[in-house]
């Protein structure tokens, strides 16, 4: 009997030991629009993801330890992503979680915080997702890149006076705010904007609106598929101002939008022809667009991190994440160098072109002040 007890026992001691428990499957999270109108941005997110998390996996994993995602979709609604993350943290217990859009972010941080997890956001660029405690973002704050699209639009293609069509809602109002103020330094002038609905499909009113306003651009502070129906209902109401737009507008519903051919935009640079879009395109039949990168590399950042974290402590936790980020601070991705910022934002290079039979024509390339 106390053979047998001392058996158990000692199964027992081997299953909690530190090297049994990094065998067992890591577990995270993944708060992604996978529905809704900004479902094709879910799609590059999820995908990028998926592949490199097979690439992990295929590489032995996290120090022995396979890597699983476990994926929830916001539908760009802030209370379900609220108890998406409960369930997270609570159920599954996650030390980590991907998320994606500014209002999501900002709406599941407190419950980061409050359960000691930390969070990627790899999509969303308001300035209020700076400086947020357990929150990175491994692209650029808003303010960079509508900096720089204001900077050559008012410099270099001479455009003066502006209206604006804006989503109401965290990412749109952040990003308004910021191109109204550069655009004003840079000696243009906002004569009107109006606020629509991110899900809307009838934007007729306000734009007539803006269009009686006048000016020679009309700024499209959106995302998702509303901005292909707004370019194609501005053109059908006579609008024959310039249209710009930052780079959330690249999605495959707006390069195909009639309306948007020729709208001036921003782009976060990234190899098309890489072996990781090629192997993207194969497999999701479509073009790995720059969101699909991004969650790619946070995928992969959090490897690094979670590796470090392991080795230093002996344990997965959010805590030991967070540190081996602060630590860490530069990471080898797919684009290059990225450099969390003390602010725990990234900072990208940005390119400006013209969008022209679906694909932008790059004009310029801006390097980001690191």
């Amino acid at each position: 009997m106390l053979t047998r007890l001392a058996a158990v026992l000692s199964l027992s001691l081997v299953a909690a030991s530190p090297a049994a428990a990094q065998r067992a499957p890591i577990k995270i999270g993944a708060i992604l629009p996978l529905t809704g109108s900004g479902a094709s941005y879910g799609v590059w997110m999820k995908g990028g993801t998926e592949i490199a998390t097979e690439e992990i996996n295929a590489a032995g994993g996290i120090l022995g330890s396979k890597l699983e995602v476990i994926y929830e979709d916001h539908a760009a609604d802030a209370s379900k992503a609220v108890n998406a993350m409960q369930r997270l943290v609570e159920v599954e217990r996650v030390p980590f979680t991907l998320t994606s859009y500014s209002a999501i972010s900002l709406a599941i941080q407190p419950i980061g915080v409050q359960h000691q997890v930390v969070m990627m956001n790899g999509g969303g660029q308001s300035d209020n997702l700076a400086n947020k405690e357990y929150l990175y973002n491994n692209i650029p704050l808003i303010s960079n890149e509508v900096g720089v699209l204001c900077d050559w639009l008012t410099q270099e293609k001479r455009l003066k006076s502006a209206v604006m069509i804006v989503a109401n809602d965290e990412a749109g109002r952040n990003s308004a705010k910021f191109f109204r103020e550069r655009f004003t330094a840079n000696g243009g002038a906002v004569l009107a904007e109006e606020l629509v609905a991110l899900d809307g499909n009838d934007f007729r009113a306000p734009l007539a609106k803006l269009k009686a306003a006048g000016g020679d651009l009309l700024f499209v502070s959106s995302y998702g598929r509303n901005v292909a129906i707004i370019a194609n209902q501005a053109r059908e109401l006579g609008i024959k101002a310039s249209m710009a737009a930052t780079s959330w507008v690249l999605i495959p519903e707006v390069l195909r939008s009639p309306g948007a051919q020729g709208m001036l935009v921003t782009r976060l640079p990234y190899d098309a022809n890489s072996a990781f879009a090629r192997k993207f395109k194969e497999r999701y039949k479509t073009e790995a667009g720059f969101f699909a990168v991004q969650y790619y590399s946070a995928t992969k950042i959090f490897a690094v991190a979670a590796k470090a974290a392991i080795e230093k402590t002996g344990k997965l936790d959010g805590p030991g994440i967070k540190n081996a980020i602060e630590s860490i601070r530069t990471f080898d991705t797919i684009t290059g160098k990225l450099v969390f910022q003390p602010n725990h934002a990234a900072l990208l290079d940005a390119e400006v072109g013209v969008l022209k039979d679906g694909k932008v024509e790059v004009e310029k390339l801006v390097k980001a002040a690191h």
